[in-house]
């Protein structure tokens, strides 16, 4: 993947979420950071939020084939009921400089918003 991909678009939300998962999944395993955000006040959006935010740790920290399908089959269950409670989850691959002691270091970061839809436009009136 190279920096700055993105999956958030109306093409990656009409993917199914085994689909979905499959592509975060090798999104989180090139990142070294997750950033999460949840747009949500509800409790079901804040319970499929943490549940979502779980597997993309997961997913990051996956390591060897057999922890990799198993983030990506908790990232699908995961990304089906954000489906069902009506949230989309947009995902961008990106990098961040962390100052450590052996100086400045750019990590790559999967920043993450998973929010309700936005509302859709009504039409102009005309008088």
């Amino acid at each position: 993947m190279s920096n700055g991909g993105c999956c958030g678009g109306d093409q990656f939300a009409d993917l199914e979420p085994g689909s979905q998962a499959e592509f975060l999944a090798a999104l989180a395993q090139e990142a070294r950071l997750l950033e999460f955000s949840l747009e949500g006040e509800d409790a079901e959006s804040r319970t499929v939020g943490a549940r979502l935010q779980r597997a993309l740790e997961n997913a990051l920290d996956a390591d060897g084939p057999d922890e990799v399908r198993d983030a990506r089959d908790e990232l699908e269950e995961a990304l089906a009921g954000a489906r069902a409670a009506g949230l989309r989850l947009s995902a961008q691959l990106g990098e961040v400089d962390v100052d450590g002691i052996l100086g400045t270091m750019k990590m790559r970061v999967l920043s993450t918003v998973l929010a309700p839809p936005a509302p859709a436009t009504a039409p102009a009136m005309t008088a």
